[in-house]
């Protein structure tokens, strides 16, 4: 028996079963036997079970800081990795996001998700829009839905995370990538110019109306999904995990038939494309019971068959370099152009900062949401928190 501990679980949890029935109908040693629980008990769990023992044999994680944070408890993977040749399934700058971590190798890729809008193709169409690929064709299409009586925007900001992207995305088009590495590690201030620049742009949609009211109050999936869904608003920022989601009922919407997908606008053509979205993927404790078993499934889980079955469930893109670009429906292979033609891709917000500097900044965007204007005030307090925090 291997036991696999993760956290996709209701509108995440496409795929991962679909996965470990590949996995057990190909191997007579063991059983691949896959435990979900929802996020918040699933980070509680873990960090007990690393620190006390008796962990699962597997876990599933984020790549970037959160593995980062919990190195100490994790068995290195470098000799199951060469021994594997892993090395030729997966890109070489993948590798290095997701999977080295001060000089060894922790993370076997599973999804690579990418954020970009999904958006009704039946409003665009009602209202003569297309998918804009700057920022001044964003704000026409937004003002166009608008004046027609349509909430251009779906923000289910209830759970936090889902406010970060427009964070992200407003600092990433109007900043070089390398001040956004400095701000997440807590070396570049909130307080910069740069970052009220992004707070004033973002205030200023919400002020214009084009956002929801009181996004804070409203589900990612349960309530924006069905806003867009319903013909209430037009899109929604989110990622490829959306897909899985959309797939069910009541939606039951198709890919390309009933909603499509494109990146976020461009804002300075100066600033070189990035794409975003988070890396899911294994990590083996150092307590796991069954090491061996644990190794044995982590290359298979890195292989077509396995990586496949979950792209086509969860909605992910496959990290093996070996899935054909066939199997990809043509949301998913808008996400695949999208990370083909950026020089950069980058982890999201909660993943890209260290754990409790990001508790501070999911904190700080929710407050935005509920007061736009005070945004001045809120990030020289945010600015003043991580500085305090990061000199202890």
């Amino acid at each position: 028996m291997v036991t696999f501990l993760h956290y996709f679980t209701d509108s995440l949890s496409g795929g991962v079963d679909d996965m470990a029935r590949v996995f057990n109908a190909n191997n007579p040693r063991y059983e691949l036997k896959a435990v979900a629980l929802d996020h918040e008990s699933f980070d509680a769990s873990m960090q007990d079970t690393l620190q006390h023992g008796h962990p699962p044999d597997l876990y599933s994680y984020w790549a970037g800081e959160r593995t980062a944070a919990v190195l100490a408890d994790l068995e290195p993977i470098d000799d199951v990795w060469k021994q594997a040749k892993l090395d030729e399934r997966f890109s070489a700058s993948l590798i290095r996001a997701a999977s080295v971590y001060r000089g060894k190798t922790y993370f076997l890729p599973l999804t690579q998700h990418v954020v970009g809008f999904f958006y009704s193709k039946k409003v665009f169409a009602a209202y003569g829009v297309q998918p804009p690929k700057t920022w001044e064709e964003f704000l026409a299409v937004c003002e166009r839905l608008r004046s027609g009586g349509v909430t251009p925007i779906a923000l289910g900001a209830k759970d936090r995370w889902p406010a970060q992207f427009w964070f992200d995305f407003l600092l990433l088009r109007t900043v070089p990538y390398e001040f956004r590495e400095r701000l997440m590690a807590g070396s570049a201030s909130y307080d910069d110019p740069k970052v009220h620049a992004v707070f004033a742009r973002w205030a200023e949609l919400i002020e214009k109306g084009y956002f929801n009211a009181a996004p804070n109050d409203a589900a990612w999936d349960k309530d924006a999904n069905a806003m867009v869904h319903d013909g209430k608003a037009a899109m929604t920022l989110m990622g490829t995990w959306n897909l899985g989601h959309l797939a069910q009922k009541p939606y039951e919407w198709v890919p390309g038939k009933d909603y499509g997908f494109f990146p976020f606008p461009m804002i300075v053509p100066e600033i070189p494309a990035v794409a975003l979205g988070p890396i899911d993927g294994i990590v083996i404790p150092k307590k796991a019971q069954n090491l061996p078993g644990a190794k044995e499934a982590l290359v298979f889980l890195a292989g077509v068959e396995a990586q496949r079955a979950f792209s086509q469930g969860s909605g992910a893109l496959a990290p093996n370099l070996d899935i054909p670009r066939s199997v990809y429906n043509e949301v998913q292979q808008h996400a695949l152009d999208e990370i083909g033609r950026s020089p950069y891709f980058a982890f999201p917000y909660d993943l890209s900062t260290p754990p409790a500097l990001a508790e501070l900044g999911l904190n700080a965007f929710s407050e935005f949401l509920a007061y736009p204007k005070a945004y001045p005030t809120l990030l020289r307090q945010l600015a003043r928190d991580v500085h305090a925090h990061t000199q202890r």
